[in-house]
C-alpha cells in the first residue's frame, strides 16, 4: 500500500508538554494484541500533530478488530508512536448508530467526558457531528472545569442552502447547531477556521484568538515542478478550440447533494438538451452515484464516465494531471480540498462562487468562477472552459504557484506557532476560564 509523502518535521524548539486532548469523529481500530490501526490519511495527519504535541490523548470511537483487512471497510495502517511522545487513544462513543442509541448512552458519555476533560490541560473539540456532537458535552465541561478550549470549524454542513425547502426537523437541527457553535466559539481560547467566512460568522469572544487555516493535504513532494507541469500540459495540448469534447474535465467529490451533485447533474442535463458535447469523468462514492450512472447510460453528446476509486496520494495526483480542468460545483460554504489537489498538479478549476471557493480561486487567473446555485451558470462555465484550452493552460500554471502556499506542512507549522504562543508557559492553561462562564 502506498503511503502519503511525508513532510519534514516541523522545526520547533520543543514539543508542547501540556496534556492535549483531541476529540475526533473518525474511529480508531484496536486489534486483539492492543495495536492501534488508523485510516491511512488520518495516520498521516496525526504524525504531523506529534511534531509539536508531546502529550496527546485521542478521544474517538474505538472499533475492535481481530486483524485489519477488507472486512474493516477502511484502508488501515498500524500506527507507531514516535520516540519522546506520550500518545493515548481513549474510547468515546460508538462508530455509527442512530440518534436514539446516542440519547440512551448520553449519561455514560457525560461521565466519560467529565473524566477525559479532567485529565487534560487543553481541550481540542468541535461543534457538530452525527448523531450527537461530541462537543455537546466536552465544550461546556471544558468551560466548567476551566480548561482552554480550542474549536475547529472545517465546515458548517448543518447550514441549509434553502431552509424553505427543508423539513422542520432539519431546520430545528440547523438552528440548534448554529447556536451551539456560536456559544462554543465565544468561549474558545482559540478558534481555527478553514475560511475567513467561518471566522466572520462564528467569531471568538474577547478572550479568544482566531486562526484561519485552509484544510490542505498536499505535501511539497506532491506539487509539480515547473518542468513537470510543462510536460504534463504538453501531453494535453493542443486541444482544438470550440471542439466539444476536446477538453477533459474531472469532478471528484463525495456524491451527495450537500456537495452540489444535484447542481452538477442539472448542468449536464442542460448541456445535453442543447446538444453540446463534453467529456467529463467523475470519481467518488455516495448515494447520488446511481443518478449519475443513469445519466451516463443514456446516449447523448455529453460523455460521462464514472471511475473506480483511486488511492489518495501519487495515484490520485497522476489521475488529476490528465485533465484540463476540475469541476467544483459546491453549493455550501465549505472549502473543498480538491482545490489544492488540482492546483498542485497545475490544473485549474471550474468552481461555483461560494465563500469557501472564492478565498482560493481567482476567476480568470487560477480558474473559472461561476454564479453559485445555478445550473445554467455552471453549464455556461463548462462551455467557456472548453472553448479556451490554451487559457486553461495559463491558469493551471498560475494555480501551481498558489498551491505552494497551501501545503499540509504549512498548515501544521502555523498551527504549531500559535499553540506555542498561547501555551508555551504551562501556567497559561490554568488561567483559562477566569473571565468566562456558562452564561
Amino acid at each position: 500500500m502506498t503511503q502519503p509523502q511525508q513532510n519534514a518535521p516541523i522545526a520547533l524548539p520543543s514539543r508542547l508538554r501540556q496534556r492535549y486532548m483531541l476529540s475526533v469523529l473518525i474511529p480508531y481500530y484496536r486489534d486483539r494484541n492492543g495495536a492501534i490501526w488508523l485510516g491511512r490519511l488520518w495516520a498521516h495527519d496525526l504524525r504531523a500533530h506529534l511534531d509539536y504535541l508531546g502529550d496527546l490523548t485521542i478521544l474517538a470511537p474505538e472499533v475492535q478488530i481481530d486483524q485489519p483487512g477488507p472486512d474493516n471497510g477502511a484502508d488501515l495502517v498500524r500506527f507507531e508512536v514516535p520516540p519522546g511522545v506520550n500518545l493515548r487513544f481513549r474510547p468515546y462513543g460508538k462508530a455509527g448508530g442512530g440518534a436514539l442509541r446516542a440519547l440512551l448512552a448520553l449519561p455514560a458519555r457525560a461521565i466519560d467526558a467529565w473524566a477525559a476533560v479532567g485529565q487534560a490541560d487543553i481541550v481540542h473539540s468541535g461543534v457538530a457531528g452525527w448523531p450527537l456532537p461530541p462537543g455537546l458535552l466536552l465544550n461546556p465541561i471544558a468551560v466548567l472545569r476551566r480548561r482552554p478550549l480550542i474549536i475547529v470549524i472545517e465546515s458548517a454542513f448543518w447550514r441549509l442552502p434553502d431552509p424553505a425547502q427543508a423539513g422542520w426537523k432539519a431546520r430545528l437541527r440547523a438552528s440548534l447547531t448554529e447556536r451551539f457553535a456560536r456559544w462554543s466559539l465565544r468561549r474558545a481560547r482559540l478558534g481555527i477556521y478553514t475560511s475567513q467566512a467561518y471566522r466572520q460568522s462564528l467569531p471568538v469572544g474577547p478572550g479568544g484568538e482566531a486562526l484561519v487555516l485552509s484544510a490542505s493535504w498536499i505535501s511539497d513532494e506532491m506539487i509539480l515542478s515547473e518542468a513537470e507541469a510543462g510536460a504534463s500540459w504538453a501531453k494535453k495540448l493542443p486541444a482544438p478550440q470550440g471542439e466539444g469534447g476536446a477538453v477533459r474535465f474531472l469532478m471528484a467529490s463525495r456524491l451527495v447533494s450537500e456537495k452540489g451533485i444535484g447542481l452538477f447533474l442539472a448542468a449536464l442535463q442542460e448541456l445535453r438538451a442543447q446538444g453540446i458535447a463534453a467529456r467529463i469523468d467523475v470519481i467518488g462514492e455516495g448515494p447520488m452515484r446511481a443518478d449519475l450512472q443513469a445519466f451516463a447510460d443514456r446516449p447523448g453528446p455529453v460523455m460521462l464516465r464514472l471511475l473506480d476509486p483511486v488511492e489518495y496520494g501519487p495515484p490520485f495526483m497522476r489521475l488529476l494531471q490528465s485533465y484540463h480542468a476540475v469541476i467544483v460545483p459546491t453549493t455550501g460554504d465549505e472549502q473543498p480540498r480538491i482545490l489544492f489537489d488540482a492546483f498542485a498538479q497545475a490544473v485549474p478549476v471550474l468552481a461555483t462562487g461560494t465563500s469557501g471557493n472564492l478565498e482560493v480561486v481567482t476567476d480568470g487567473a487560477t480558474g473559472i468562477v461561476v454564479a453559485p446555485g445555478g445550473a445554467h451558470a455552471l453549464a455556461e462555465g463548462i462551455i467557456r472552459a472548453q472553448n479556451q484550452p490554451e487559457r486553461l493552460h495559463e491558469m493551471g500554471l498560475m494555480a501551481l504557484e498558489t498551491a505552494r502556499t497551501y501545503t499540509h506542512a504549512t498548515m501544521h507549522q502555523r498551527r504549531a506557532e500559535v499553540l506555542r504562543h498561547l501555551f508555551a508557559d504551562p501556567a497559561t492553561a490554568a488561567r483559562q476560564g477566569d473571565h468566562e462562564g456558562l452564561s
